[in-house]
């Protein structure tokens, strides 16, 4: 009995069956869980995870997540994802798009700061008229 590994983002969810292997980190450090593994769940932290299907070895870096195991059945819940081919490229690629990502989020999260104070003030306002 082989795995159903789903790998679900926000834009997008990938399915891959007749999976034999995947091995990921943790909080706890890198675990490998195998078709008769017993039921599990994780945090997974922002890391380069494979998994072997059909013979073949992929990779995926991700962002911080959750990974759960029940029966046959293996669901990762992340942020971000990015499948790769070459192991090299795809830790390089990860450090570059997720950097840029974690920026974009600070500057997001400063604006929504910016725009939360300029509305209390005209809360304020309203409420001393």
């Amino acid at each position: 009995m082989l795995m159903n590994l789903k790998i679900i983002t926000p834009l997008e969810v990938f399915n891959i069956e007749n999976v034999s292997k995947i091995k990921a980190e943790g909080l706890e450090g890198y675990f490998t869980i195998l078709p008769h593994h017993s039921d599990y769940v994780s945090a997974i932290t922002t890391s380069v995870f494979s998994f072997v299907a059909g013979g073949k070895t992929e990779y995926f870096a991700v962002d911080g997540g959750i990974l759960v195991k029940y029966g046959n059945n293996v669901e990762f819940s992340i942020r971000h994802a990015i499948k790769g081919r070459n192991l090299d490229d795809l830790k390089q690629e990860m450090e570059t798009s997720f950097k840029q990502m974690d920026d974009e989020d600070k500057k997001m999260k400063a604006s929504l700061a910016s725009l939360e104070g300029n509305i209390a003030k005209l809360i304020q306002e309203l409420g001393n008229n």
